[in-house]
């Protein structure tokens, strides 16, 4: 198993940069970030490679107070989503992260017909401008973003089968839950377009282990089923990151003895 931290979630009890080092000793593959960009791309590099980890995936820009979700899907932001897409290609390329992920931003259900067309307008763009990158999507749950263009699995998929297989489903375990899915059924379902998972547990948010999610069940049907990509690790701590880490140790112990059997 690859298992990546997101240290703009985790260890949060350090500095930025020295989060890196620290998701390394604390027995993680790999790295996930947020939103980067109030660091320099050459910092972040440093900082990744002093680690010996690899940055996986980074999220494209948001605009915190105005659009907190992401601007990727509002047709009045056209102009600004394409200006940071040179800025995103810089931070992709200097880290040599695999995926990008783009967030669509909220809108109401009289514009999601405009919204949605402009969301795939935009993620082919960011195709275009990051051909050696994944460019993904993601499902967030109506409960915690209320309005989120694209707000459940059916949502997602209608997106994807209009980008002509240039972009993947970021299938985010805590969301689908949150959804009240069939985990297992669900992953199996949509395989072939999952480029890349996420967890955290329900309710909560917090580590595995503090909530409903039976990740005994779900990670073996994923790597039954052939999933040999990464698994992410974004959650809020319940207490200091390293303190709730029992699981990391759990699940690879499992995934060599039965897991994979």
């Amino acid at each position: 198993m690859k298992i990546a931290a997101n240290i703009s979630m985790m260890f949060k009890e350090l500095p930025f940069l020295q989060r890196f080092s620290e998701a390394k000793r604390s027995g993680f593959d790999g790295i996930e970030l947020q939103f980067p960009y109030a660091e320099s791309a050459d910092a972040l590099h440093r900082a990744a490679t002093d680690a010996g980890l690899p940055v996986v995936l980074m999220n494209a820009p948001i605009i915190p107070k105005l659009y907190p979700s992401g601007t990727a899907g509002r047709p009045e932001m056209r102009a600004e989503f394409r200006s940071q897409l040179p800025k995103v290609s810089e931070y992709a390329d200097a880290l040599g992260v695999r995926f990008v992920h783009i967030l669509a931003g909220s809108c109401a259900p009289a514009e999601r017909g405009i919204c949605r067309d402009t969301f795939v307008d935009n993620l082919m763009l960011a195709a275009d401008a990051m051909p050696t990158r994944r460019i993904l999507i993601e499902f967030l749950n109506p409960h915690d973003v209320p309005g989120y263009l694209v707000g459940s699995l059916p949502d997602s998929l209608q997106i994807l089968a209009r980008c002509e297989n240039r972009v993947r489903l970021q299938f985010d375990l805590y969301h689908a839950a949150r959804c009240e899915l069939s985990l297992p059924a669900e992953i199996l379902r949509c395989l072939a377009m999952i480029g890349h998972v996420q967890f955290a547990d329900v309710p909560g948010r917090h580590e595995p282990g503090t909530g409903m999610i039976r990740f005994g069940d779900v990670i073996p049907a994923l790597l039954s089923s052939g999933y040999d990509g990464w698994f992410g690790a974004e959650y809020h701590p319940t207490g200091r990151t390293e303190a709730g880490l029992e699981w990391l140790d759990q699940w690879r112990q499992q995934a060599s003895e039965r897991w994979t059997t």
